[in-house]
């Protein structure tokens, strides 16, 4: 778990180094139809009550009721209405953006409330559950690694670790991650080893929300990225029972990310 949560620093003001995102595959490809879809249903009905039905009763307990009160109410007047005629892309953008402003919002009252260990216990610890009751199979789903990427000489590396022209190609245009990162490339990958490293240039939890929308406009939304996406998925995925391991590494005050995962390898069938 992340042992300090950053997002009060002044100097994380947003920066970024990726190219500008555009172009009608990038809108309307198979990949933008994917994250609509997942961030529909995995978002917006798994993460959106998250702050409504968990962080804010315990803010109202625990804090100023009409205050907090007041804060939620003003926070949700931001949302962006998602239209009909939206493509796959931007109906995405602006459910991902909703949920993160209105995210960063309750882990911002929810700071100011209680001490860094009981903060990141509700926070991290409500994520994780939640995740374990609602995404069962997307999690056991994960933790299959192995077993999907069965090889000869499993537990021993394998090669210089770079990905395939083909693996590249699978990964540009189906990420099955793209709802939560966006654009992201695989760096390298060891299926003997059973490693594999992504690099997301542009995180989406940082650039989803239109930066004036944000509780804190100057700032990059740094503690839903320590918390929700750091904490939680290291949480979820530790490498226990031989299942998938993730460790995120947020490059801020950049908005890029490195991911890195190992799960134990299994050798293939002689």
């Amino acid at each position: 778990m992340p042992e300090q949560a950053i997002a009060t620093e002044p100097h994380l003001a947003s920066t970024s180094s990726a190219p500008p995102k555009s172009g009608f595959v990038y809108e309307w490809g198979p990949q933008a139809w994917i994250d609509m879809w997942m961030s529909k249903t995995m978002l917006v009905k798994n993460g959106l009550p998250l702050v409504s039905h968990s962080f804010l009763p315990i803010l109202r307990l625990s804090g100023d009721k009409e205050q907090i009160d007041r804060g939620y109410k003003e926070i949700r007047s931001r949302r962006e209405v998602v239209r009909w005629n939206d493509s796959p892309r931007e109906k995405w953008r602006k459910r991902y953006g909703n949920l993160v402003r209105e995210m960063e919002w309750a882990l911002l009252e929810l700071r100011k409330l209680f001490p860094q260990k009981q903060y990141e216990e509700i926070v991290i610890g409500t994520c994780v559950a939640v995740s374990e009751e609602t995404s069962a199979d997307f999690i056991a789903m994960m933790n299959t690694m192995g077993e999907k990427n069965r090889v000869k000489g499993a537990g021993a590396p394998s090669g210089d670790g770079a990905p395939t022209r083909w693996e590249k190609l699978w990964f540009d245009m189906l990420n099955p991650a793209g709802f939560l990162t966006g654009p992201a490339e695989v760096r390298s990958i060891d299926k003997g080893a059973g490693t594999m490293t992504m690099y997301v240039p542009d995180c989406a939890w940082h650039t989803c929300a239109k930066a004036e929308s944000l509780p804190r406009p100057d700032q990059l939304p740094a503690e839903g990225c320590q918390m929700i996406c750091k904490g939680a998925f290291e949480a979820l995925f530790n490498g226990a029972g031989d299942g998938l391991g993730m460790d995120f590494e947020p490059h801020l005050p950049e908005t890029s990310c490195t991911i890195r995962m190992w799960w134990k390898p299994q050798a293939a069938a002689q």
